[in-house]
Protein backbone atom coordinates (compact mmCIF):
# COMPACT_ATOMS: atom_id res chain seq x y z
CA UNK A 1 0.00 0.00 0.00
CA UNK A 2 1.09 3.56 -0.18
CA UNK A 3 2.39 5.39 2.78
CA UNK A 4 2.05 9.19 3.52
CA UNK A 5 4.99 11.46 3.20
CA UNK A 6 6.47 11.57 6.45
CA UNK A 7 5.90 15.56 6.37
CA UNK A 8 2.67 15.11 5.96
CA UNK A 9 1.98 12.08 8.04
CA UNK A 10 3.41 14.30 11.03
CA UNK A 11 1.64 17.38 10.16
CA UNK A 12 -1.90 15.39 9.86
CA UNK A 13 -1.04 13.76 13.39
CA UNK A 14 -0.58 17.07 14.84
CA UNK A 15 -3.60 18.38 13.05
CA UNK A 16 -5.77 15.17 14.33
CA UNK A 17 -4.71 15.84 17.89
CA UNK A 18 -5.24 19.27 18.09
CA UNK A 19 -8.91 19.04 16.18
CA UNK A 20 -9.58 16.33 19.29
CA UNK A 21 -8.71 18.88 21.85
CA UNK A 22 -10.94 21.79 20.25
CA UNK A 23 -13.54 19.28 19.70
CA UNK A 24 -13.84 18.31 23.75
CA UNK A 25 -14.26 22.14 24.02
CA UNK A 26 -17.08 22.21 22.27
CA UNK A 27 -18.63 18.88 23.35
CA UNK A 28 -18.40 20.54 26.81
CA UNK A 29 -20.61 23.53 25.88
CA UNK A 30 -23.17 21.06 24.89
CA UNK A 31 -23.33 19.40 28.49
CA UNK A 32 -23.01 22.89 30.03
CA UNK A 33 -26.37 23.99 28.44
CA UNK A 34 -28.34 21.16 28.52
CA UNK A 35 -28.57 17.28 26.83
CA UNK A 36 -31.63 14.74 27.06
CA UNK A 37 -30.43 11.46 25.86
CA UNK A 38 -33.36 8.95 25.23
CA UNK A 39 -32.29 5.37 26.04
CA UNK A 40 -34.34 3.44 23.46
CA UNK A 41 -34.59 -0.23 22.20
CA UNK A 42 -31.22 -1.73 20.96
CA UNK A 43 -31.17 -0.57 17.46
CA UNK A 44 -27.96 -3.11 15.78
CA UNK A 45 -24.63 -4.77 16.16
CA UNK A 46 -21.91 -2.95 18.30
CA UNK A 47 -19.73 -1.35 15.46
CA UNK A 48 -16.30 -2.29 17.39
CA UNK A 49 -17.84 -6.08 17.81
CA UNK A 50 -21.29 -8.02 18.64
CA UNK A 51 -22.92 -7.61 21.79
CA UNK A 52 -26.14 -8.90 23.14
CA UNK A 53 -28.43 -6.27 24.06
CA UNK A 54 -30.72 -5.69 27.07
CA UNK A 55 -34.68 -4.42 26.00
CA UNK A 56 -33.86 -0.61 27.35
CA UNK A 57 -37.01 0.70 28.78
CA UNK A 58 -38.33 4.35 28.11
CA UNK A 59 -36.64 6.47 30.39
CA UNK A 60 -33.80 9.43 29.84
CA UNK A 61 -30.69 10.86 31.70
CA UNK A 62 -30.57 14.64 31.62
CA UNK A 63 -28.40 17.57 32.35
CA UNK A 64 -29.54 20.56 33.10
CA UNK A 65 -29.01 23.88 31.80
CA UNK A 66 -26.39 25.58 34.31
CA UNK A 67 -25.60 22.19 35.87
CA UNK A 68 -21.97 22.76 37.25
CA UNK A 69 -20.07 20.47 34.40
CA UNK A 70 -16.71 21.03 35.21
CA UNK A 71 -17.11 19.95 39.44
CA UNK A 72 -19.58 16.63 38.43
CA UNK A 73 -17.41 15.33 35.57
CA UNK A 74 -13.85 16.42 36.80
CA UNK A 75 -13.48 18.37 33.62
CA UNK A 76 -11.46 20.96 32.87
CA UNK A 77 -13.73 23.77 30.97
CA UNK A 78 -10.95 27.02 31.89
CA UNK A 79 -8.23 24.65 30.01
CA UNK A 80 -10.26 23.54 27.24
CA UNK A 81 -11.59 26.91 26.59
CA UNK A 82 -7.74 28.09 26.72
CA UNK A 83 -7.00 25.73 24.17
CA UNK A 84 -9.89 26.57 21.88
CA UNK A 85 -8.98 30.19 21.98
CA UNK A 86 -5.38 29.48 21.03
CA UNK A 87 -6.54 27.53 18.19
CA UNK A 88 -9.33 29.68 16.68
CA UNK A 89 -6.17 32.54 16.98
CA UNK A 90 -2.94 30.51 15.91
CA UNK A 91 -3.87 27.07 14.37
CA UNK A 92 -2.61 27.66 10.83
CA UNK A 93 -5.73 25.92 8.42
CA UNK A 94 -9.62 26.23 8.95
CA UNK A 95 -11.19 25.34 11.83
CA UNK A 96 -13.52 22.40 11.44
CA UNK A 97 -17.29 22.75 11.04
CA UNK A 98 -18.95 22.37 15.00
CA UNK A 99 -20.19 18.78 14.35
CA UNK A 100 -16.85 17.51 12.93
CA UNK A 101 -15.61 18.89 16.56
CA UNK A 102 -18.20 17.21 18.45
CA UNK A 103 -17.99 14.13 16.58
CA UNK A 104 -14.26 14.11 17.76
CA UNK A 105 -14.66 14.99 21.41
CA UNK A 106 -17.18 12.39 21.96
CA UNK A 107 -15.00 10.24 20.47
CA UNK A 108 -12.16 10.90 22.59
CA UNK A 109 -13.87 11.15 25.69
CA UNK A 110 -15.53 7.81 25.02
CA UNK A 111 -11.74 5.88 23.41
CA UNK A 112 -10.19 7.33 27.09
CA UNK A 113 -12.65 4.61 28.76
CA UNK A 114 -10.07 1.81 27.45
CA UNK A 115 -13.48 -0.28 26.63
CA UNK A 116 -13.93 -0.80 22.63
CA UNK A 117 -17.35 -2.32 23.12
CA UNK A 118 -18.77 1.34 24.77
CA UNK A 119 -18.37 3.32 22.01
CA UNK A 120 -19.39 6.38 20.07
CA UNK A 121 -21.37 5.43 16.55
CA UNK A 122 -21.55 8.45 13.94
CA UNK A 123 -24.79 9.24 12.95
CA UNK A 124 -23.97 7.66 9.09
CA UNK A 125 -23.28 4.66 10.69
CA UNK A 126 -25.67 4.58 13.25
CA UNK A 127 -28.39 4.07 10.37
CA UNK A 128 -26.13 1.14 8.96
CA UNK A 129 -26.41 -0.29 12.30
CA UNK A 130 -30.06 0.01 12.45
CA UNK A 131 -30.33 -1.76 9.18
CA UNK A 132 -28.49 -4.61 10.18
CA UNK A 133 -30.87 -5.42 12.75
CA UNK A 134 -33.61 -5.95 10.35
CA UNK A 135 -31.17 -8.08 7.88
CA UNK A 136 -32.16 -6.10 5.09
CA UNK A 137 -30.09 -2.82 3.16
CA UNK A 138 -28.95 -2.10 0.02
CA UNK A 139 -25.38 -3.07 -0.78
CA UNK A 140 -23.47 -5.85 -2.06
CA UNK A 141 -24.20 -9.08 0.05
CA UNK A 142 -21.06 -9.87 1.92
CA UNK A 143 -19.84 -9.29 6.15
CA UNK A 144 -16.12 -7.96 6.87
CA UNK A 145 -13.91 -7.73 9.54
CA UNK A 146 -11.18 -6.31 10.63
CA UNK A 147 -7.87 -8.31 11.20
CA UNK A 148 -4.11 -7.33 12.09
CA UNK A 149 -2.65 -4.32 10.84
CA UNK A 150 -6.33 -1.97 10.25
CA UNK A 151 -6.74 -4.15 7.03
CA UNK A 152 -10.76 -4.96 6.03
CA UNK A 153 -11.29 -8.31 5.05
CA UNK A 154 -14.45 -10.21 3.29
CA UNK A 155 -15.78 -13.20 5.39
CA UNK A 156 -18.63 -14.69 3.75
CA UNK A 157 -20.98 -13.92 0.74
CA UNK A 158 -24.19 -14.29 0.55
CA UNK A 159 -25.47 -16.87 -2.26
CA UNK A 160 -27.18 -14.77 -5.23
CA UNK A 161 -25.38 -11.78 -4.09
CA UNK A 162 -23.49 -8.99 -6.46
CA UNK A 163 -20.72 -9.93 -4.05
CA UNK A 164 -21.13 -13.82 -4.94
CA UNK A 165 -21.97 -13.28 -8.41
CA UNK A 166 -19.41 -10.79 -9.39
CA UNK A 167 -16.12 -13.11 -8.00
CA UNK A 168 -15.90 -11.19 -4.09
CA UNK A 169 -14.31 -14.42 -2.46
CA UNK A 170 -13.94 -14.58 1.16
CA UNK A 171 -10.80 -13.84 2.58
CA UNK A 172 -10.00 -10.98 -0.03
CA UNK A 173 -8.75 -8.22 1.22
CA UNK A 174 -10.60 -4.67 0.54
CA UNK A 175 -7.59 -2.31 -0.77
CA UNK A 176 -9.98 0.51 -1.59
CA UNK A 177 -13.49 1.79 -2.22
CA UNK A 178 -14.05 3.92 -5.16
CA UNK A 179 -10.16 4.48 -5.31
CA UNK A 180 -10.04 5.64 -1.79
CA UNK A 181 -8.04 3.63 0.45
CA UNK A 182 -9.69 2.07 3.56
CA UNK A 183 -6.62 1.48 5.66
CA UNK A 184 -7.27 2.59 9.52
CA UNK A 185 -11.17 2.95 8.58
CA UNK A 186 -13.35 1.14 10.81
CA UNK A 187 -15.61 -1.98 9.29
CA UNK A 188 -18.72 0.62 9.80
CA UNK A 189 -16.97 3.27 7.68
CA UNK A 190 -15.83 0.72 4.78
CA UNK A 191 -19.48 -0.67 5.05
CA UNK A 192 -21.08 3.25 4.52
CA UNK A 193 -18.76 3.20 1.49
CA UNK A 194 -19.68 0.40 -0.22
CA UNK A 195 -23.99 0.66 0.72
CA UNK A 196 -25.78 2.73 -1.75
CA UNK A 197 -28.65 2.58 -3.77
CA UNK A 198 -29.80 -0.38 -5.35
CA UNK A 199 -28.69 0.02 -9.35
CA UNK A 200 -26.04 2.16 -8.46
CA UNK A 201 -22.23 0.75 -9.08
CA UNK A 202 -19.52 0.49 -6.60
CA UNK A 203 -15.72 -0.46 -7.41
CA UNK A 204 -13.92 -2.28 -5.30
CA UNK A 205 -10.31 -2.85 -5.18
CA UNK A 206 -9.65 -6.26 -4.05
CA UNK A 207 -6.18 -8.44 -2.99
CA UNK A 208 -6.73 -12.02 -2.96
CA UNK A 209 -3.50 -14.12 -1.63
CA UNK A 210 -2.79 -16.35 -4.97
CA UNK A 211 -2.62 -12.99 -7.10
CA UNK A 212 0.47 -10.64 -7.13
CA UNK A 213 -1.47 -7.68 -7.64
CA UNK A 214 -4.55 -5.81 -6.63
CA UNK A 215 -7.65 -5.57 -8.82
CA UNK A 216 -10.81 -4.13 -9.40
CA UNK A 217 -13.85 -5.26 -9.18
CA UNK A 218 -17.40 -3.73 -10.94
CA UNK A 219 -20.38 -4.72 -8.42
CA UNK A 220 -23.95 -2.96 -9.09
CA UNK A 221 -25.23 -2.61 -5.66
CA UNK A 222 -28.98 -4.48 -4.78
CA UNK A 223 -31.64 -4.87 -2.16
CA UNK A 224 -29.90 -7.42 0.70
CA UNK A 225 -31.60 -9.70 2.84
CA UNK A 226 -29.73 -11.80 4.68
CA UNK A 227 -31.22 -15.44 5.64
CA UNK A 228 -31.05 -15.68 8.80
CA UNK A 229 -31.66 -19.22 8.61
CA UNK A 230 -30.64 -22.57 6.51
CA UNK A 231 -31.04 -25.60 7.42
CA UNK A 232 -30.87 -29.25 5.24
CA UNK A 233 -31.08 -32.95 6.02
CA UNK A 234 -27.32 -34.12 6.52
CA UNK A 235 -25.07 -37.02 6.87
CA UNK A 236 -27.35 -40.15 5.37
CA UNK A 237 -30.47 -37.94 5.08
CA UNK A 238 -30.99 -38.50 9.10
CA UNK A 239 -29.23 -35.77 10.58
CA UNK A 240 -30.81 -32.48 10.95
CA UNK A 241 -28.66 -28.60 10.38
CA UNK A 242 -29.65 -25.58 11.20
CA UNK A 243 -27.88 -22.53 10.67
CA UNK A 244 -28.55 -19.17 12.61
CA UNK A 245 -26.70 -16.13 10.75
CA UNK A 246 -27.40 -13.87 13.93
CA UNK A 247 -30.10 -12.68 16.48
CA UNK A 248 -31.72 -9.83 15.25
CA UNK A 249 -35.23 -9.14 15.12
CA UNK A 250 -36.66 -12.07 13.96
CA UNK A 251 -34.51 -14.88 14.75
CA UNK A 252 -36.42 -16.98 16.97
CA UNK A 253 -39.49 -16.85 14.65
CA UNK A 254 -37.29 -17.91 11.78
CA UNK A 255 -35.70 -20.77 13.94
CA UNK A 256 -38.78 -21.76 14.78
CA UNK A 257 -39.97 -22.44 11.52
CA UNK A 258 -37.02 -23.98 9.82
CA UNK A 259 -37.06 -26.33 12.82
CA UNK A 260 -40.27 -27.55 12.75
CA UNK A 261 -40.01 -28.25 9.19
CA UNK A 262 -36.89 -30.38 9.65
CA UNK A 263 -38.01 -31.94 12.64
CA UNK A 264 -41.25 -33.39 11.01
CA UNK A 265 -38.54 -36.03 9.01
CA UNK A 266 -37.93 -37.70 11.88
CA UNK A 267 -34.15 -36.77 12.11
CA UNK A 268 -31.57 -39.34 14.88
CA UNK A 269 -30.18 -36.20 15.52
CA UNK A 270 -29.52 -32.00 14.97
CA UNK A 271 -26.97 -29.37 14.72
CA UNK A 272 -27.20 -25.88 15.70
CA UNK A 273 -24.52 -23.53 13.81
CA UNK A 274 -23.88 -21.11 15.41
CA UNK A 275 -20.28 -20.41 13.64
CA UNK A 276 -19.66 -16.97 12.66
CA UNK A 277 -22.74 -15.42 14.48
CA UNK A 278 -21.69 -12.29 15.77
CA UNK A 279 -25.01 -12.18 18.52
CA UNK A 280 -27.74 -9.51 18.45
CA UNK A 281 -30.60 -9.05 20.99
CA UNK A 282 -30.78 -10.52 24.73
CA UNK A 283 -34.19 -11.22 24.23
CA UNK A 284 -33.79 -13.59 21.10
CA UNK A 285 -30.71 -15.33 22.83
CA UNK A 286 -33.55 -16.16 25.50
CA UNK A 287 -36.02 -17.20 22.91
CA UNK A 288 -33.32 -19.20 20.76
CA UNK A 289 -32.24 -20.86 23.80
CA UNK A 290 -36.06 -21.68 24.65
CA UNK A 291 -35.84 -23.99 21.72
CA UNK A 292 -33.51 -26.68 22.76
CA UNK A 293 -33.22 -26.01 26.60
CA UNK A 294 -35.45 -26.71 29.57
CA UNK A 295 -37.16 -23.93 32.37
CA UNK A 296 -33.99 -22.58 33.85
CA UNK A 297 -31.56 -19.60 33.73
CA UNK A 298 -29.96 -19.06 30.93
CA UNK A 299 -27.77 -15.85 31.27
CA UNK A 300 -26.25 -14.15 34.27
CA UNK A 301 -25.82 -10.29 34.31
CA UNK A 302 -23.83 -8.08 37.34
CA UNK A 303 -23.63 -4.22 37.06
CA UNK A 304 -20.64 -2.55 38.39
CA UNK A 305 -21.94 -2.08 41.45
CA UNK A 306 -22.28 -5.84 41.49
CA UNK A 307 -26.38 -5.93 41.26
CA UNK A 308 -26.97 -9.13 39.50
CA UNK A 309 -30.34 -10.40 37.46
CA UNK A 310 -31.37 -13.40 35.60
CA UNK A 311 -33.02 -14.34 32.51
CA UNK A 312 -34.39 -17.62 31.93
CA UNK A 313 -35.72 -19.79 29.08
CA UNK A 314 -39.60 -20.04 28.99
CA UNK A 315 -39.48 -23.88 29.08
CA UNK A 316 -41.36 -24.46 26.21
CA UNK A 317 -39.29 -25.49 23.25
CA UNK A 318 -39.47 -28.45 20.06
CA UNK A 319 -36.49 -29.43 20.57
CA UNK A 320 -35.57 -30.25 23.96
CA UNK A 321 -34.63 -33.82 23.85
CA UNK A 322 -33.26 -34.85 20.29
CA UNK A 323 -29.63 -35.28 20.54
CA UNK A 324 -27.73 -32.55 19.63
CA UNK A 325 -24.23 -30.84 19.30
CA UNK A 326 -23.69 -27.08 18.50
CA UNK A 327 -20.99 -25.64 16.07
CA UNK A 328 -19.22 -22.76 17.10
CA UNK A 329 -15.72 -20.87 16.06
CA UNK A 330 -14.05 -17.58 16.89
CA UNK A 331 -16.83 -15.90 15.49
CA UNK A 332 -19.50 -17.15 17.27
CA UNK A 333 -20.06 -13.96 19.89
CA UNK A 334 -22.16 -12.27 22.29
CA UNK A 335 -25.71 -13.57 22.37
CA UNK A 336 -24.18 -16.90 20.32
CA UNK A 337 -21.88 -17.19 23.28
CA UNK A 338 -24.66 -16.96 25.66
CA UNK A 339 -26.95 -19.55 23.58
CA UNK A 340 -23.53 -22.11 23.52
CA UNK A 341 -22.63 -21.38 27.02
CA UNK A 342 -26.23 -22.13 28.41
CA UNK A 343 -26.17 -25.75 26.46
CA UNK A 344 -22.90 -26.68 27.62
CA UNK A 345 -23.64 -25.71 31.68
CA UNK A 346 -26.50 -27.62 31.26
CA UNK A 347 -24.65 -30.60 29.45
CA UNK A 348 -27.50 -30.22 27.00
CA UNK A 349 -25.25 -31.02 24.15
CA UNK A 350 -21.50 -31.31 22.99
CA UNK A 351 -19.68 -27.90 21.57
CA UNK A 352 -17.70 -29.33 18.76
CA UNK A 353 -14.92 -26.19 16.56
CA UNK A 354 -13.11 -23.84 17.95
CA UNK A 355 -12.82 -21.05 21.20
CA UNK A 356 -15.69 -18.63 20.73
CA UNK A 357 -15.01 -14.93 20.56
CA UNK A 358 -15.50 -14.02 24.15
CA UNK A 359 -17.50 -11.15 24.75
CA UNK A 360 -19.29 -11.11 27.86
CA UNK A 361 -20.46 -7.51 28.06
CA UNK A 362 -23.95 -5.68 28.02
CA UNK A 363 -24.31 -2.34 26.05
CA UNK A 364 -27.30 -0.09 26.30
CA UNK A 365 -27.53 1.56 23.06
CA UNK A 366 -28.65 5.19 23.82
CA UNK A 367 -29.74 7.66 20.74
CA UNK A 368 -28.45 10.89 20.72
CA UNK A 369 -30.12 14.34 19.22
CA UNK A 370 -27.71 14.05 16.46
CA UNK A 371 -28.84 11.04 15.84
CA UNK A 372 -25.87 9.40 16.67
CA UNK A 373 -25.80 6.56 19.11
CA UNK A 374 -23.84 6.53 22.06
CA UNK A 375 -23.17 2.12 23.25
CA UNK A 376 -22.34 2.19 27.05
CA UNK A 377 -21.15 -0.96 28.21
CA UNK A 378 -23.15 -1.55 31.66
CA UNK A 379 -22.88 -5.11 32.73
CA UNK A 380 -20.75 -8.50 32.10
CA UNK A 381 -23.19 -11.25 31.61
CA UNK A 382 -21.78 -15.01 33.47
CA UNK A 383 -22.88 -18.28 31.97
CA UNK A 384 -25.92 -20.25 34.49
CA UNK A 385 -22.87 -22.18 36.18
CA UNK A 386 -21.39 -18.23 36.73
CA UNK A 387 -18.98 -18.78 34.35
CA UNK A 388 -17.25 -15.23 33.11
CA UNK A 389 -16.15 -15.71 29.41
CA UNK A 390 -15.27 -11.77 28.81
CA UNK A 391 -11.82 -11.69 26.94
CA UNK A 392 -11.56 -15.68 26.68
CA UNK A 393 -14.57 -17.22 25.15
CA UNK A 394 -15.65 -20.41 25.49
CA UNK A 395 -13.87 -23.30 24.76
CA UNK A 396 -15.41 -26.07 22.67
CA UNK A 397 -16.13 -29.60 24.15
CA UNK A 398 -13.79 -30.89 20.95
CA UNK A 399 -11.41 -29.01 19.42
CA UNK A 400 -11.93 -29.08 15.41
CA UNK A 401 -10.31 -26.29 12.67
CA UNK A 402 -11.74 -25.47 9.63
CA UNK A 403 -8.79 -23.67 7.95
CA UNK A 404 -9.37 -20.98 5.29
CA UNK A 405 -8.30 -23.88 2.55
CA UNK A 406 -11.05 -26.12 3.64
CA UNK A 407 -13.16 -23.42 3.04
CA UNK A 408 -11.73 -22.71 -0.27
CA UNK A 409 -12.13 -26.57 -1.18
CA UNK A 410 -15.63 -26.75 0.17
CA UNK A 411 -14.58 -29.00 3.07
CA UNK A 412 -15.80 -28.58 6.52
CA UNK A 413 -14.32 -31.01 8.77
CA UNK A 414 -16.52 -29.24 11.84
CA UNK A 415 -19.74 -30.61 10.31
CA UNK A 416 -18.40 -33.46 9.44
CA UNK A 417 -17.25 -34.17 12.88
CA UNK A 418 -20.91 -33.48 14.33
CA UNK A 419 -22.29 -35.51 11.73
CA UNK A 420 -19.87 -38.83 12.93
CA UNK A 421 -20.24 -37.77 16.29
CA UNK A 422 -24.49 -38.12 15.95
CA UNK A 423 -24.24 -40.49 14.00
CA UNK A 424 -21.58 -43.11 15.97
CA UNK A 425 -20.64 -41.08 18.96
CA UNK A 426 -17.27 -41.19 18.24
CA UNK A 427 -15.13 -38.45 19.80
CA UNK A 428 -13.31 -36.05 17.17
CA UNK A 429 -10.05 -35.80 17.15
CA UNK A 430 -8.13 -32.21 18.35
CA UNK A 431 -6.51 -30.08 16.03
CA UNK A 432 -4.53 -26.71 16.42
CA UNK A 433 -7.04 -23.52 17.11
CA UNK A 434 -6.79 -20.52 14.98
CA UNK A 435 -9.43 -17.74 15.44
CA UNK A 436 -11.56 -15.65 13.49
CA UNK A 437 -13.31 -12.52 14.72
CA UNK A 438 -16.99 -11.58 14.19
CA UNK A 439 -18.17 -8.88 11.71
CA UNK A 440 -21.17 -6.61 10.77
CA UNK A 441 -22.73 -7.53 7.70
CA UNK A 442 -22.24 -5.64 4.68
Amino acid sequence: MMQAEPEKSSNNTLKNVLMGMAGVFIAILIFIVGITVGVSAANGFNFNGPTAFPEATDRTASIGEGTPVSSASGLNTALMNDVMSRLRSQWYGDIPANDKLTDGAIRGMVSSLGDPFTAYVEPQYAKILEQDMTSKFEGIGATLKSVTGGAIQIVRTFEGSPARNGGVQSGDLIDSVNGKKVTGLTTNEVAAMIRGTAGTTVTITLRRADHPKAFDIVLTRAAITIPLVTSKMVGDGTIAYISLYDFSQEAGNQLNAKLKELLAQNPKGLILDLRDNPGGYLSQAVDVGSIFLKKGVIVIERDTKGNEKTESTSGVGMAHDIPMVVLVNGGSASAAEIVAGAIQDYGRAKLIGETTFGKGSVQSPQSLPNGGQLRITIQHWYTPKNRGIHGTGIAPDYVVVRTPADELAGRDPQLDAGVDYLQTGKEPAPTAVPTVAPTPAN
